[in-house]
């Protein structure tokens, strides 16, 4: 069985009560595994204390949690990775996204190095630097990559990054996306696995819920991302219930 951890991102000194909400159904559909928060140094942990005593507490720079950019440039740096190198597996869980099932042994028994919810329209970027510089230059296109609730193989993340220092100096630069730098340069890469859309449907969901399970055989993800803001009367059938749900639009 691969080690995993499960890595919920934090910044505030409390949650929303939707939030709330969601991180306690994860909780409950994740007994055994070990979770950390992850989040600014400094940051007032009462409230995380008081609710969730089992769950410890890493802090990092503050500049890496005061915007998303700064979120980008955290996951975007080989150290983060290696920091938690005594894992095989890390899932990310933000506070948008929600677990329903603990499916985690098995998606670590695939050959994939990352996993996340896919894009249907997908995610488009022409390539023209380091390796794929000038008329070496490549169009290409992801499917797969919503980091929100996300997969990693960890000492793969940390290899990629380094494969490729010119397009990570780029997203560092700019603090563009993390989850893009993986799907794209995890595309090109020599030695990084990423499923095609209809498997990654299976794992989680984010944009168009129902119409991937409509086509990748009628399963149910093992959890969604942003379920609040894409098709909530999708997610809200199979989340406990709760007069909170219930009010979301």
């Amino acid at each position: 069985m691969a080690s995993v951890i499960v890595l919920v991102p934090i910044y505030q000194a409390r949650l929303s009560a939707v939030e709330q909400y969601a991180l306690d159904t994860s909780v409950a559909a994740l007994p055994g595994r070990q979770l950390q928060f992850i989040g600014p140094a400094g940051l007032d942990l009462s409230f995380y204390r008081s609710r969730y005593p089992q769950i410890p507490f890493k802090g990092y720079d503050a500049a890496c949690f005061d915007s998303i950019q700064g979120y980008n440039r955290l996951l975007l740096d080989p150290a983060f990775y290696e920091g938690h190198a005594a894992h095989t597996f890390m899932l990310i869980l933000q506070t948008d996204a929600v677990v329903l099932r603990d499916e985690l042994d098995l998606w670590c028994g695939q050959p994939f190095d990352y996993v996340g919810a896919p894009w249907p329209d997908g995610v488009e970027l022409f390539i023209n630097l380091g390796a794929f510089e000038g008329d070496r230059g490549r169009r290409v296109r992801a499917m797969v990559g919503n980091g929100g609730l996300s997969l990693r193989r960890i000492a793969k993340h940390a290899a990629l990054l380094r494969e490729f220092p010119e397009a990570r100096q780029y997203f560092t630069a700019t603090g563009s996306s993390e989850d893009l730098f993986f799907a794209l340069m995890g595309g090109l890469s020599r030695d990084f696995i990423i499923p095609n859309e209809i498997t990654a449907s299976r794992f989680a969901l984010e944009l168009r819920p129902a119409y991937y399970v409509s086509v990748n055989g009628g399963v149910v993800p093992m959890g969604g991302h942003a379920w609040p803001k894409y098709e909530p009367d999708f997610w809200k059938p199979l989340l406990p219930a709760s007069p909170l749900i219930d009010a979301v639009p």
